[in-house]
């Protein structure tokens, strides 16, 4: 009977003899994470362009209908091209800044050559 159960035994003592290494202590880890500015100014309120593709109906020819799409991707392209002037506007005054710094030679914006 001991011969019989001593060879398990032994291998289950042996089996919790040997310990896992040890496992090294996590290190902390920097994360920069941006943070949303104010603008320097409050952007205009944009109104939403009427848009001729609202007016088709369905029972629209195909030449109104494309004809209808080309405006109103002419329209659209417009207002992107003046909401980004407008947001250029409020956004001067950093550009301006950048540009001293890098014109000064200071950290934070490097003239090119």
């Amino acid at each position: 009977m001991v011969r019989r159960l001593l060879p398990p035994l032994l291998a289950l003592l042996a089996g919790c003899a040997s310990a896992p290494p040890p496992i090294a202590p996590a290190a902390p880890v920097t994360v920069k994470v941006p943070i949303l500015r104010p603008l320097p100014c409050d952007p205009p309120r944009m109104g939403r362009p009427a848009l001729p593709i609202a007016e088709l109906k369905p029972a629209s020819p195909p030449a109104d209908t494309m004809r209808a799409y080309a405006a109103t991707v002419a329209i659209l392209k417009g207002a992107v091209a003046e909401r980004d002037a407008a947001l250029a506007g409020c956004s001067a005054p950093a550009a301006a800044a950048a540009a001293s710094r890098s014109a000064s030679g200071a950290p934070g914006g490097a003239a090119r050559k």
